[in-house]
């Protein structure tokens, strides 16, 4: 059945990889389109199953391309990295591992509410299952520009003279080459789906709330006024370095203030 389903996505993948707008398909040639269609396809059957059953998953061939870019550059650790299974999930919650960052949490949330009286953070403590990940890489804004770009540039790649259209080979590692190579613009804010540390509870998003109030929470777009103006910034940080040694950041590429990752007893100690 699995295989079926494997078999299922490729198809699936081929089929959808299309331009990203009808404006670019209008101005791609036919064999630069069919080009990419068919060395995408090749390139993902030689992933990890799973790639390429998220890969049928996302809308687009642009955001497909940019997916495709990350679990490229992760070959080597995708599978330590690569989110976990709803089991995997279960088997996590209310875990010795699990409560150890629960308490880590509650170190840094008496800190900060100690140093800043009437404000108090906020965590959501669950794993970001992979379809949240879809879904999110899906409608995300800087995922969707940067995907529309790379779209258009991978066309205009494959259209080129001097592109190896053949072996299949030589096609299909130039394309590889490419992506390896490639730098988004702008910066998705979302790592691909089954990459995100948050789908281990490698990562932990913290907000500021003023009682049922967000004075501060994980939007790109508020980091200037309401993180760093604010200065809720340094306050969180000042926070999480007094209360805990598991948490290291905040994320600096992309830059999110209130992301840290958190490294759990059993994985420092390696």
């Amino acid at each position: 059945m699995r295989r079926n389903w494997q078999g299922f996505a490729l198809a699936a993948l081929l089929a959808a990889t299309v331009p990203a707008t009808a404006q670019d398909a209008a101005q791609a040639s036919p064999s630069a389109t069919d080009a990419l269609d068919h060395h995408v396809a090749q390139l993902a059957a030689q992933q990890d199953p799973r790639v390429a059953e998220a890969l049928a998953r996302i809308d687009g061939s642009g955001h497909r391309l940019l997916a495709l870019r990350s679990y490229l550059r992760s070959h080597d650790r995708l599978a330590e990295r690569w989110s976990w299974t709803q089991e995997q999930i279960h088997a996590y919650e209310g875990s010795p591992e699990h409560r150890d960052l629960l308490a880590e949490i509650d170190r840094v949330r008496e800190a900060f509410t100690r140093d800043n009286p009437g404000f108090e953070l906020w965590v959501n403590p669950q794993v970001r299952s992979l379809d949240h990940q879809l879904e999110s890489w899906n409608t995300n804004e800087s995922v969707g520009a940067a995907a529309n770009r790379l779209a258009t540039d991978a066309l205009e790649f494959v259209g080129r003279a001097d592109f190896p259209a053949a072996p299949v080979e030589r096609a299909r590692h130039a394309l590889e080459s490419f992506l390896l190579a490639y730098q988004p613009v702008p910066t998705p804010t979302v790592a691909a789906p089954g990459l995100s540390p948050h789908g281990q509870m490698r990562a932990v998003d913290f907000q500021i709330h003023e009682g049922d109030r967000i004075i501060a929470g994980p939007r790109t777009a508020t980091i200037d006024a309401e993180w760093d103006a604010a200065g809720w910034s340094s306050k969180l940080d000042a926070a999480v370095r007094a209360a805990s040694s598991r948490f290291i950041g905040p994320l600096a590429t992309p830059r999110e203030p209130w992301h840290y990752t958190y490294a759990p007893e059993s994985v420092a100690a390696q």
